[in-house]
């Protein structure tokens, strides 16, 4: 692979859901909040947005090509078999002489949400039975709990090194030294097909929790992804969002400017911001192309070589 990097940074619009619960009360299923300038705002952490992805990963490749995590966590850590073991490491454990850690070459952001909680939140309620169980000789019909729901507008950021993907740098511990990577996976194919798998499985975030009942899609409304020659995360400060759903285009051209010479691809869905017509001005200024967020991904996928 020439690149160095996949970069992406995106919007995501939801209905009213509850993407990641807080600790909350024992009758109250909350939303995890971050708090800027005074205010609550929704967000959903960096941990779970990497579950929620392995979990469409595990959609699309055979079951074979991955491990179960054991009671308490360990994996198998075995790169050339297990893809998920590959793109998102481990730690296991080693009798007698440590541990073997491998470093994530997938990371995924928290999912920042970017309108306030207070102005774009609910609280409905759902029943939890109690099958069986008997209170002075009649049967409950359950529990009341109360659940958080919000409509907001998320940020969100993926970046994949590509070099590490199928090998893990091997170290010269007495010299000091770094002897390269050693890839497990051997042939380059390989190695692209987990990176395309990936991105598919991007295109398809939907895995997230409570969706028997508030089926939340979490693909991108608004997408920038980049195919980088140097392993950097400039294209997450591309987007910030203004009064009234504007993005900031001076903050996005800037951005866009630093990263000139790379390959970036925009993805939008009408509707999702206000001045739309004026961030598509500075795309095409800076010679980049506006699609459909999954037809952007798609122009990655057919870049990678």
């Amino acid at each position: 692979m020439e690149k160095k990097a996949i970069s992406a940074v995106w919007l995501s619009e939801t209905d009213l859901t509850n993407l990641n619960s807080g600790i909350g009360g024992s009758n109250l299923v909350d939303i995890k909040r971050y708090k800027k300038n005074g205010v609550d705002y929704p967000y959903v952490s960096g941990q779970a947005m990497r579950h929620y992805l392995k979990e469409s990963i595990m959609r699309i490749v055979d079951k074979k090509d991955y491990c179960i995590p054991k009671d308490n966590g360990e994996t198998c850590g075995n790169i050339k078999e297990c893809i998920l073991c590959d793109l998102f490491g481990f730690m296991t454990t080693i009798k007698g002489s440590g541990s073997n850690t491998r470093v994530s070459p997938v990371k995924m952001s928290p999912a920042m949400g970017l309108l306030s909680f207070k102005d774009n939140s609910t609280l409905d309620f759902l029943t939890r039975s109690k099958s069986g169980a008997e209170t002075k000789g009649r049967k409950e019909g359950g529990d009341i709990v109360n659940v958080e729901l919000a409509v907001n507008i998320y940020k969100a950021g993926l970046s994949i090194d590509l070099q590490k993907v199928g090998g893990e740098e091997e170290l010269d511990v007495k010299n000091q030294k770094t002897k390269g990577i050693k890839y497990f996976v051997e042939i380059e194919e390989y190695k692209i097909n987990r990176v395309k798998t990936v991105l598919e499985a991007f295109k398809n975030l939907s895995d997230y929790s409570k969706q028997a009942r508030l089926l939340t899609d979490f693909t991108p409304n608004f997408l920038l992804i980049g195919l980088q020659d140097k392993y950097n995360h400039l294209l997450q400060k591309a987007l910030i969002l203004r009064k009234n759903k504007n993005i900031d285009t001076d903050r996005l051209n800037e951005v866009l400017t630093m990263l000139k010479g790379e390959t970036i691809y925009a993805g939008i869905l009408s509707g999702t911001i206000d001045n739309e017509k004026e961030v598509k001005e500075i795309l095409k200024n800076n010679k980049i192309e506006t699609k459909t967020p999954t037809e952007a991904i798609d122009k990655v996928i057919s870049e990678l070589k």
